[in-house]
């Protein structure tokens, strides 16, 4: 999520996952900040996209694969959404593209510098023993790794796939790295090869975020066969806590089509419930 991700086992269906509810239990609600962080690193790994490390986990505390933090940015009203790419003993990432004057500030902040944090925001990805497939397009990567991170410690077996237009410069590995430049093992498009990796790698599950597009692919294709699917949507938040409905989309709930928030109801979403437009 962009303005165009300690964990917890949640699997409830729907609207029902709430990021409060973890942060609710024992010693109460976590405080969302703001918190002045200092910036470690701010590096560009692909043409306008760039991977920011901050010190200080207090806007990270408790999170969830799938949640976000919002970003001060000068000469801005509004706040900046960005997911939580991986969170460290006391630092964690983000990776976010350069799409216009709150990203273009961000790309200013270089080490030495401090960053306005609020979070974490919104709800997560369900954790589940299910031969997942976790995918990432673009900068929707982000949460994905982190996904993958806290899968990997609890010993969960999954999948990775990234989509990129060329291979980002991380330290990151894939299963499954597409490029539409062939910068990566696998060059092409999404579409090219999703279907021949969903019959190797047989999931049980499968998280996506990125486009809009790819994730109605996907999700209309898991639905088709038979496997649950979860996707964190992106959008351009305003206030990001809810109130302003600046971020609604149609979802269906009880048979019936409403409203929901990204911000506040989401990102993370069953795909059966998004109605497409």
């Amino acid at each position: 999520m962009q303005d165009s991700t300690g964990t917890h086992e949640i699997q409830e269906k729907g609207l029902d996952v709430r990021q409060d509810k973890e942060q609710d239990k024992g010693q109460g609600k976590v405080k969302k900040g703001p918190f002045l962080l200092s910036v470690l690193e701010n590096v560009e790994i692909a043409e306008n996209v760039y991977q920011m490390t901050l010190e200080g986990v207090e806007a990270v505390q408790n999170s969830i694969p799938g949640q976000f933090v919002s970003v001060k940015c000068d000469g801005l009203v509004l706040r900046r959404p960005f997911s939580v790419a991986r969170v460290g003993s006391n630092t964690f990432d983000l990776i976010y593209k350069v799409k216009g004057t709150g990203t273009a500030f961000m790309t200013e902040l270089q080490p030495g510098k401090t960053a306005d944090v609020i979070g974490p925001m919104g709800n997560g990805f369900g954790i589940e023993d299910n031969n997942m497939l976790i995918i990432g397009c673009g900068v929707g990567i982000a949460p994905i790794d982190f996904l993958s991170d806290v899968l990997n410690e609890r010993g969960i077996a999954h999948k990775t796939l990234a989509c990129c237009k060329s291979k980002y410069k991380t330290d990151r590995n894939y299963d499954y790295y597409i490029t539409e430049d062939g910068s990566s093992l696998i060059k092409g498009s999404l579409k090219d090869h999703f279907e021949r990796i969903v019959r190797e790698s047989r999931p049980g599950k499968i998280c996506i975020c990125g486009p809009n597009p790819a994730m109605r692919y996907v999700t209309e294709f898991a639905l088709k066969n038979g496997i649950d699917v979860e996707v964190a949507l992106e959008g351009e938040f305003a206030c990001g806590t809810g109130v302003c409905m600046g971020c609604a989309i149609k979802i269906i709930k009880n048979g019936i089509a409403e409203n929901a928030r990204i911000c506040k109801d989401g990102p993370v979403f069953k795909g059966e419930v998004i109605i497409w437009e």
